[in-house]
């Protein structure tokens, strides 16, 4: 089982970890808003607990937690996570 460390600075980490900021902007893109996105931001927030997606449009933040297997792994955030980004943009775009 990796450690906390390597699960944050392996490939399948970093790979992933572009992977849903591209699928982040091009949603904002799609509501034609500006999403700020941070991902596992500053060291509050335990890699036990899985890996924390922070969306934020002017002064709204919603936030997605979501556990290490499915934020690495392509098909299972597509399946079980991106349509809570999309949801979450989605509260985003209307608050703002």
């Amino acid at each position: 089982m990796p450690s906390e460390a390597n699960k944050k600075n392996g490939h399948g980490y970093l790979a992933a970890r572009a992977r849903v900021e591209t699928q982040i902007a091009q949603l904002a893109k799609t509501r034609g808003i500006s999403v700020h996105a941070e991902i596992d931001p500053g060291p509050a927030f335990s890699s036990a607990e899985g890996h924390q997606i922070q969306l934020t449009c002017g002064r709204s933040r919603r936030v997605v937690t979501v556990d290490h297997e499915t934020f690495v792994d392509e098909e299972f955030f597509r399946t079980l996570v991106l349509h809570q980004l999309q949801a979450a943009i989605e509260e985003l775009a209307n608050s703002a």
